[in-house]
C-alpha cells in the first residue's frame, strides 16, 4: 500500500478509509497465497489498484481493483458480500471482471488443445467486450490487471508468454488505444514486443542504449533553449500559469513498427528525439452569469490559441521540416487525442519532434476514458466517438453469434488502426485503415453505397478500390439506376459494407427465386387449362402453403417450387381437388412399358433427392411411384406397396409419378429367401451356384423351421428385375429348392 496511499492522499477522508477497508478485506482473503513468482498474492491486486489510482480513476474502481480476485479465488466471498461491504457499483465492476477472468482461465487451460481452446479464448474476449458496454470501468480494471500481469510475465512458461503477449498485442493494446489510454497502450505494446520478437526487441534496445547519453544531452540543450524562448515571450506568460517541458522517449514498438512500415533504417527515423510541451492556461475571467456552455467554448478556443501561438514560437526558433506538421487539435484522432506535432531541425542539426498541448489535452491523451473521472472538463470531444464504437460493439453482439467471427469483426471494424477522412461538407468520418470509397459510401448510408458509380478523393477521380488516407476529402458519385457489384467484395474492408453488399445479392437471388417459383406454378396451371387467376388467389395459396410447407406465406411456397422441394403438379392438385382426383388414378391405370435398362429414378417435374423405400425395396423393373416427404425428398415405392396404396388414398396431392430412367447403370441391394427341405450340403450347393454366376453375397444366414424347412437368406447387389429373375432361375435348379422369394415381396416371383 506504500505506493498506493500517496496517489489517493488528496481524496476525501471517507474515500481513503473505504480504500483501506477494501485493502484489509483483500489482504485477509488472500492470506497465505503466493503468485507463481513467489510473491504474496496481495501484491497483484495492490499493483492493479495503484495503476488505477495513477490513471485518476474513481474510488469505486480502485476498490474493485483491490477486490477483483476475491470472489473467484476465495471460498465464502460472494458478490452479495462485496455489495454489503462496498456497495452496488463496486459489486458490478467486480462481477464483470470475475466473469471475464473465469472464462480467461478456462481458455488458458485449453489453449493448447486446438480449436476448442481458441474458441474458448474468443468467447472470453467476447464476454469481456460485452461487459465493457455495460460499464467502461470493467475494461479499465481489466486493462490494469493485464498490465501488471504483463509486467510479471517472466515467471510463466515460454509458450504461455507468447500466447498472452499475442493476445495483448491484438486485443488489449488496441483497446487501450481506442479508449485513449496512451499510458497503458505504449507499455502493453513494448512488453508484448519483448516476448513476441525478442531478437528485434533486443537489437533496438541495444542500438538505442549505445547513444543514449548523446541523445539525452541534445534533448537537455533543446529543452533549455525552448524554455527560455517561451518564458521570454511577452504574451504567453500572461495566458498560462505553468509550462511543463520535458524530453520524451520514443517507444520501442513504435520505432520498430515505423521501420517496418516505411522500410527505413533506425538512422532515418526523425522523431527519436522528442520534446513535449504541456501548457496550463490561467483561469478565464468571464462576466457574471455567463452560460456554462459558452464559458467552456471560450476556454476551449483559448486553449487552441495558446497552442498555435506556442508552435509559432517553435517555428521561429528552429526550421520546420516540410510535411512534418500534424494538427490533431483541429482534427483530433478518433480516440479523442489532441496535440500539435511538428518536426524541426535544432541548432545541433538533429531533427527533433515537438509536441504541444494543453493540460486538459494531455490528460485525455494519457488517460483517455479515465479522464472522465479525473478531469471531466472538455472530455466531450472524445465522448461521442466512444459512444459510437461502443454502440458498434452492441450491434456486432446482436448480429454475430459465433464468438470467433465476433472477435474478427471487432478487430477489423473497431480495434484496427484508423484513418480520418472528410465529406465535402467537412464532416469527419473514422474508418479502419485500408478502407476504400465503398466503405466510406456505405458508412454514410446504405442507399449511397448501393448506388455508387465512382469517387473523387481530394478532387481527383480514383478507382473504387483506392485506399483512403488520413485527411482525404471524399466525394461519392451516385446514379439512381446503379446497383452493387460482386467485385466490391474483393476490396471492401469494413464488416458493415461487406455485409450490406452480400445482403443485396441475397435479396436479389431471393427475388429471382420467388419469380421463378411463381412462373413454374403459373405455367403448369395454364398447361392444364385451369383458371390461373382464380386458383392463385392469396387465400388459396396460403392454405396450400400451410399444407405443403407448414407456413402461411405464399413466398415460402414459391421458394420451395424454385428449389424443387415441391412440384407444380403437387401444388396444382392441392389448389384444384378435381385435378387431384383425376391424377390419383393415373399410376394405377398405367400401361406404358417400364424401362428395363439399368439407371436411376426420374420424378416428374422434380429435382430433389430420392430414396428407395425400405418397406417394399423397389428395384429396376418394378412399377414405382413417389411420395413427397416433409424435408427428406421423395420416397420411391413399388406401385403395389400397401403403404403406397394407403398414401394414394390419404394424401394424393403428395404422390408423384416416377419411373426408372435409362441413365448410367447402377446397383440395387436386395434380400432373397431360398426355401427348401433341409438336407446335408444344401447351403454349399446354393453358394456353388452363386460362385458359378460370379456372384459374391454380402450377407448369408441359414436356419431351419419346426417343419424341417430350410431358409437361406442372401443379400446381393443386382442391376434390375431381369438380373433378379436370372439369379432366381439359377438357384431354383439346385436340388430340393422349392422357391426363391424377395423379402417383403410375394411368393413364386422374385419381383412380386
Amino acid at each position: 500500500m506504500e505506493e498506493l496511499r500517496p496517489l489517493i492522499a488528496d481524496r476525501p477522508e471517507a474515500e481513503r478509509a473505504q480504500v483501506e477497508r477494501a485493502y484489509a478485506f483483500a489482504r485477509d482473503a488472500h492470506v497465505g497465497v503466493n503468485r507463481r513468482s513467489g510473491e504474496p498474492y496481495i501484491t497483484h491486486p495492490v499493483a492493479v489498484a495503484t495503476i488505477l489510482a495513477g490513471l485518476g480513476m474513481d474510488t469505486d474502481s480502485i476498490m474493485a481493483g483491490l477486490l477483483h480476485d476475491t470472489v473467484e479465488d476465495v471460498d465464502g466471498v460472494t458478490f452479495e458480500v462485496i455489495q454489503e461491504h462496498f456497495g452496488p457499483d463496486v459489486r458490478r465492476i467486480v462481477e464483470g471482471e470475475t466473469k471475464v477472468s473465469k472464462l480467461s482461465k478456462q481458455g488458458s487451460q485449453q489453449a493448447e488443445v486446438g480449436d476448442t481452446g481458441r474458441d474458448m479464448q474468443a468467447e472470453n474476449l467476447r464476454q469481456m467486450l460485452i461487459a465493457m458496454t455495460g460499464d467502461l470501468r470493467v475494461i479499465v480494471v481489466k486493462l490494469a490487471d493485464r498490465l501488471h500481469n504483463m509486467r510479471t510475465l517472466g515467471s510463466m512458461k515460454p509458450e504461455k508468454q507468447v500466447r498472452i503477449a499475442r493476445e495483448t498485442m491484438e486485443i488489449f493494446a488496441p483497446l487501450a488505444h481506442r479508449l485513449g489510454i496512451g499510458q497503458i497502450k505504449w507499455e502493453l505494446e513494448d512488453l508484448s514486443f519483448q516476448y513476441l520478437q525478442p531478437d528485434a526487441y533486443q537489437y533496438l534496445q541495444t542500438r538505442l542504449r549505445t547513444r543514449q547519453e548523446e541523445r539525452d544531452a541534445l534533448i537537455e540543450q533543446a529543452v533549455g533553449q525552448l524554455r527560455g524562448a517561451l518564458e521570454d515571450d511577452l504574451e504567453l506568460p500572461e495566458w498560462v500559469s505553468d509550462i511543463d517541458i520535458a524530453g520524451r522517449s520514443k517507444h520501442l514498438w513504435s520505432i520498430h513498427n515505423k521501420m517496418q512500415k516505411e522500410g527505413k533504417a533506425l538512422e532515418q527515423i526523425f522523431d527519436l528525439l522528442a520534446i513535449r510541451v504541456i501548457l496550463t492556461p490561467r483561469p478565464l475571467a468571464v462576466p457574471p452569469g455567463t452560460d456554462e456552455k459558452r464559458r467552456e467554448r471560450a476556454e476551449e478556443t483559448r486553449e487552441k490559441r495558446i497552442c498555435y501561438h506556442t508552435v509559432s514560437i517553435v517555428h521561429s526558433m528552429w526550421t520546420p521540416l516540410p510535411g512534418r506538421f500534424k494538427d490533431y487539435i483541429a482534427v483530433p484522432k478518433p480516440n479523442g487525442y489532441q496535440s500539435l506535432h511538428t518536426t524541426v531541425i535544432s541548432q545541433s542539426g538533429q531533427p527533433i519532434e515537438v509536441q504541444i498541448r494543453s493540460r486538459r489535452m494531455h490528460e485525455v491523451a494519457e488517460y483517455g476514458v479515465a479522464a472522465h473521472w479525473m478531469y471531466k472538463q472538455g472530455t466531450q470531444l472524445a465522448q461521442k466517438d466512444r459512444e459510437n464504437w461502443i454502440s458498434q460493439l452492441r450491434e456486432l453482439q446482436n448480429e454475430i453469434n459465433d464468438a470467433s467471427d465476433y472477435l474478427d469483426a471487432v478487430k477489423t471494424d473497431i480495434l484496427s488502426q484508423r484513418v480520418r477522412v472528410f465529406t465535402p461538407k467537412g464532416l469527419a468520418i473514422s474508418l479502419p485503415a485500408g478502407s476504400t470509397p465503398i466503405d466510406f459510401a456505405y458508412h454514410i448510408h446504405t442507399r449511397i453505397g448501393e448506388t455508387t458509380v465512382g469517387a473523387r478523393v481530394n478532387g481527383s477521380i480514383v478507382p473504387l478500390s483506392h485506399k483512403l488516407s488520413n485527411g482525404d476529402m471524399v466525394e461519392i458519385v451516385t446514379s439512381k439506376n446503379s446497383k452493387p457489384s460482386q467485385g466490391w467484395l474483393n476490396f471492401a474492408v469494413t464488416r458493415s459494407a461487406r455485409s450490406k453488399i452480400r445482403h443485396h445479392f441475397r435479396q436479389q437471388e431471393r427475388e429471382e427465386a420467388l419469380q421463378h417459383g411463381h412462373d413454374l406454378l403459373e405455367r403448369y396451371l395454364r398447361k392444364r387449362q385451369l383458371p390461373v387467376r382464380q386458383l392463385m388467389r392469396t387465400k388459396l395459396l396460403e392454405e396450400a402453403t400451410q399444407k405443403l410447407v407448414g407456413t402461411r406465406n405464399p413466398d415460402d411456397l414459391y421458394l420451395a417450387l424454385h428449389a424443387g422441394k415441391v412440384t407444380p403438379s403437387v401444388v396444382g392438385r392441392v389448389l384444384s381437388p378435381s385435378l387431384a382426383q383425376e391424377q390419383a388414378q393415373v399410376p394405377v391405370r398405367r400401361s406404358t412399358p417400364v424401362p428395363t435398362e439399368p439407371g436411376g429414378v426420374y420424378v416428374e417435374g422434380l429435382s430433389t433427392t430420392t430414396k428407395l423405400a425400405q418397406c417394399c425395396h423397389p428395384i429396376r423393373g418394378d412399377q414405382i411411384m413417389g411420395y413427397l416427404t416433409r424435408g427428406r425428398g421423395v420416397s420411391i415405392h413399388r406401385i403395389d406397396c400397401p403403404n403406397m396404396i394407403r398414401l394414394l388414398k390419404d394424401e394424393p396431392e403428395r404422390c408423384v409419378a416416377a419411373s426408372w430412367d435409362s441413365g448410367t447403370p447402377g446397383g440395387t441391394i436386395i434380400d432373397l429367401d431360398v426355401v427348401a427341405p433341409d438336407r446335408a450340403g444344401l447351403l454349399a450347393d446354393v453358394l456353388g451356384v452363386l460362385a458359378a454366376e460370379k456372384r459374391s453375397p454380402m450377407k448369408v444366414e441359414a436356419g431351419v423351421s419346426a417343419d424341417n424347412t430350410a431358409h437361406i437368406y442372401l443379400r446381393l447387389a443386382v442391376t434390375g428385375q431381369a438380373d433378379v429373375e436370372a439369379l432366381r432361375q439359377a438357384i431354383l435348379r439346385v436340388s430340393g429348392v422349392s422357391d426363391v422369394l424377395r423379402k417383403n415381396g410375394g411368393r413364386g416371383r422374385a419381383s412380386a
